[in-house]
């Protein structure tokens, strides 16, 4: 089929190129004129493990080009799919006006026996409102793509839901993820939204609970990662979204919450869970500040090092990051703040000193900070880089060192080692 997908984000890149490979002739729209001359030039504008060789591999074949005419791109389509943003407004209220953009654009554009499907996340009931105002048939069809891992989780997906209100759509739908093994969830287009809304609100009280937990676990000297790993067994439950940490951060979990509080507030709904989850996450980088505060004495004057900037490894994308709350926080408290990160782009903090390299972030800095899981700062060579420290203190916000191995570490250099829900290693005073 002739598929326009018009946003050109993570998401949407992501499925125009696997859509491509699908076989389909995909034309990916996007406004930003930058974006699409760096993409027509094989440019990829987003980080994303196996993105950039697909789209190569699928613009090679001449199954996948890009432009900026969205008329051109959605007058030859059988379907159209809109992935645009729909970042979180005053109060949690998603902003739709990228999706009304789109929308507007193309009204005069659709060919009649097309397909629109809208991808991005919208408040239940947005879908019907298109629905009614175009007077045509339109799918809710969400996206659950992990940034850091977006082309695997399009190709091998636990599920695609499918909100539609004609057999007519959910059957075009098929035939647009022919190839794909999966369970197809089929239902009306206001749950198909809600379905997005709750999935992700659920995983973000699962990461605020084990948080809360390693909180408890501080103060009763119990280890919180013993404590997961048992529960964790216990198939109801599971491993996933049970490590304890700096908190979530991306662009989804927290404007997700935030949106289904506006819901439920809108419709005098109370939500007390999710409003829980989403005030634990937001005093996560406030315990960490804390910690370095408490074996500094003082931050004023100090110097610390951040490493990790994204919300999370396998990206570049550090909207929400946890390390963002933090360096202002360490900023007002007087801290000298460096940084690295392997992928992070346009850190928003300009006050923060953003470094080459390891070594050079964590030199003569009194204190460092893990952020980011990153598998460079997993096998760092303590041994080697300890004695470069002003101060041999290591805030570990993604408790990414075994304990045992700390210790070890502190009996041959002065070390006071903080992580999260687990016993400190203190031999430095």
């Amino acid at each position: 089929m002739n598929v326009t997908v018009i946003g050109l984000g993570y998401v949407g890149l992501t499925t125009a190129a696997a859509l491509a490979e699908l076989g389909h002739c995909v034309v990916g729209v996007d406004i930003d004129n930058v974006k699409i001359e760096k993409l027509n030039r094989g440019d990829v504008p987003v980080w994303e493990p196996e993105l950039a060789p697909l789209i190569a591999k699928n613009r090679q074949a001449q199954r996948l080009a890009f432009t900026t005419d969205v008329h051109n791109a959605a007058s030859q389509a059988d379907v159209i799919l809109v992935a645009v943003g729909t970042p979180a407004g005053p109060e949690g209220k998603p902003d739709l006006t990228q999706l009304e953009r789109a929308v507007s654009d193309l009204t005069d554009c659709l060919p009649s026996d097309a397909l629109l499907i809208i991808k991005s996340t919208v408040p239940v009931g947005t879908t019907d409102q298109i629905a009614t105002r175009l007077q045509r048939d339109v799918v809710h069809n969400p996206e659950f793509l992990r940034q850091g891992s977006a082309v695997h989780d399009f190709f091998h997906p636990d599920r695609i839901v499918i909100g539609c209100e004609s057999k007519w759509a959910a059957g075009r739908m098929c035939r647009l993820y022919q190839g794909i093994t999966a369970p197809m969830i089929v239902c009306d287009r206001r749950s198909a939204e809600m379905i997005k809304y709750t999935a992700n609100a659920f995983l973000a009280m699962k990461i605020s609970y084990i948080n809360m937990i390693a909180d408890l676990c501080e103060s009763l000297d119990a280890n919180v990662e013993d404590v997961a790993r048992g529960i964790g067994a216990d198939h109801r439950i599971g491993h996933a979204f049970l490590q304890a940490g700096a908190g979530y951060g991306g662009s989804c979990f927290p404007k997700d919450t935030q949106a289904l509080l506006y819901m439920g507030a809108q419709t005098g709904c109370s939500l007390p869970l999710v409003e829980s989850a989403d005030q634990i996450n937001q005093l996560r980088p406030r315990r960490l500040v804390t910690k370095a505060e408490r074996a500094l004495g003082t931050l004023s004057g100090k110097r610390v090092a951040l490493l990790g900037l994204t919300y999370k490894p396998q990206t570049d994308d550090v909207r929400s990051a946890p390390s963002i709350a933090v360096s202002r926080m360490l900023l007002e408290k007087g801290a000298e703040v460096h940084a690295y990160d392997p992928r992070a782009r346009r850190f928003p903090v300009q006050q923060v000193a953003i470094s080459p390299d390891v070594d050079t972030a964590v030199r003569d800095v009194d204190a460092v900070m893990i952020l980011t899981e990153w598998d460079e700062f997993r096998h760092m060579d303590w041994k080697r880089l300890l004695p470069t420290l002003r101060c041999p203190v290591i805030i570990d916000g993604r408790n990414l060192y075994r304990l045992e191995e700390m210790r070890e570490l502190g009996t041959t250099y002065p070390l006071h080692y903080l992580s999260v829900g687990r016993p400190e290693v203190n031999t430095w005073r």
